[in-house]
């Protein structure tokens, strides 16, 4: 655990058989968590948190390769999901934004096990308006049109 920043925690996840289990160290302090309008976001209804990828431990299987993943439209990110439940765990890639590429990484939230002190109630929830492409907008209040809660 980094001494840099007092805030991180250890918290464990995974898929809903098991298949997939992970640890991410990350500071929950400020409560932040996102969700999208995209066509993905929305239909896996996922609950992002972003943080360093290299804070996320992959504990099974012993790769990602053994992980399916989903891509579509500029193939940039990758999300991965169970083959056997189809829940989505994770996310990852790149994006262009102002002419610099973006590395990113996401847990979805509703994968950590209960039992750690995380009340997904109390998240502070950034609306992101991705089905129009509306990135420029930045984070909303309340959920675009087309958003879900």
């Amino acid at each position: 655990m980094s001494t840099s920043n007092n805030h991180l925690k250890t918290y464990v996840g995974g898929c809903h058989c098991g298949a997939i289990r992970y640890s991410v160290e990350m500071d929950l302090s400020d409560g932040k968590a996102s969700k999208c309008n995209c066509s993905i976001c929305l239909k896996s209804n996922r609950l992002s948190i972003t943080l360093d990828q290299d804070r996320f431990k992959l504990v099974s299987p012993a790769s990602l390769t053994e992980i399916p993943e989903y891509q579509f439209g500029t193939m940039s990110q990758h999300h991965r999901f169970c083959a056997k439940c189809g829940i989505h765990c994770f996310a990852y890639g790149s994006y262009e934004w102002e002419g610099q590429t973006v590395k990113n990484f996401g847990i979805n939230a509703v994968t950590l096990d209960p039992g750690q002190g995380v009340d997904l109630r109390e998240l502070k929830i950034a609306y992101w308006d991705g089905r129009d492409g509306n990135w420029a907008a930045g984070a909303m209040d309340k959920p675009p049109a087309g958003g879900c809660y």
